[in-house]
């Protein structure tokens, strides 16, 4: 997987609950795929978007990471931390941009490019509604796999109707044209529930970035909207709920 063009992508996320009981989820996003620094983070000539300053549709490096300073340096903590030892070239974010100034991005993808552009690292960022952030990241020794597998612990509280325990298992495609994202949550050896992305890349331009507003005018809100919702009706099928680690990255995003 070599660099992109700063790209827009517009597709489903479905999601399927499998245990304890069955339930699905499907609703439309919008996402941007662009570098987190450097000469190709440029939005001139495309109205209405603007990088790290406020625009009916924006991208900020401050709703990652820390939430301060540098995202490189946070990215490059972030991979020494795992035991991934190379120093990233270009660094690319697939992830939903601000609408208004609004935004929420349940899970962030890094792409991590050594210095001759190939891919060397992939870096997950999952958020949850009480403002606590948590990353997996795994190295690539082969970007020409198709598709990039990863599996991990998991670690990090996202729904209110799992506990932290149990496995992530990522399965990621990606070509010039298309995306796909898988994650499966296992908990002794079953599949609790998956969500999957498919989406279609575009370059980002005046004309793409209006059309796919205009298609999804509240992109966060509805994405917003639709999992509460969705969890309503899961409250009332009776399953059972779980609460937040007080004090962990759960609830510190500063903990990162």
């Amino acid at each position: 997987m070599k660099p992109l063009p700063v790209s827009l992508y517009t597709g489903d996320v479905g999601h399927m609950r499998h245990h304890p009981r069955r339930h699905s989820l499907r609703y439309r996003m919008v996402s941007l795929l662009t570098d987190i620094d450097g000469t190709a983070r440029n939005d001139r000539g495309i109205a209405g978007f603007a990088f790290d300053r406020f625009a009916p549709v924006s991208q900020h490096a401050a709703d990652h990471g820390r939430g301060h300073g540098a995202l490189r340096d946070w990215v490059r903590s972030r991979l020494q931390q795992n035991g991934i030892d190379f120093e990233p070239g270009r660094i690319q974010l697939l992830a939903a941009p601000r609408v208004l100034g609004i935004v929420f991005n349940p899970v962030s993808v890094y792409f991590c490019h050594r210095a001759d552009d190939r891919l060397g690292a992939v870096l997950f960022e999952v958020a949850n509604f009480h403002g606590g952030r948590q990353v997996y990241a795994f190295d690539v020794p082969d970007d020409t796999a198709t598709p990039l597998r990863f599996a991990c612990e998991k670690t990090f509280f996202v729904s209110p109707f799992n506990p932290v325990e149990g496995e992530y298992r990522f399965r990621l495609d990606r070509d010039e044209d298309t995306l796909r994202l898988g994650i499966r949550h296992y908990r002794d050896g079953t599949c609790i529930m998956g969500a999957i992305l498919q989406a279609e890349r575009q370059a980002l331009t005046t004309r793409s970035l209006w059309k796919a507003q205009l298609a999804q005018p509240l992109n966060t809100l509805a994405t917003v909207g639709g999992i509460l919702f969705e969890a309503l009706r899961l409250r009332l099928k009776g399953l059972r709920t779980y609460a937040p680690r007080r004090g962990s990255t759960d609830t510190l995003p500063r903990g990162l």
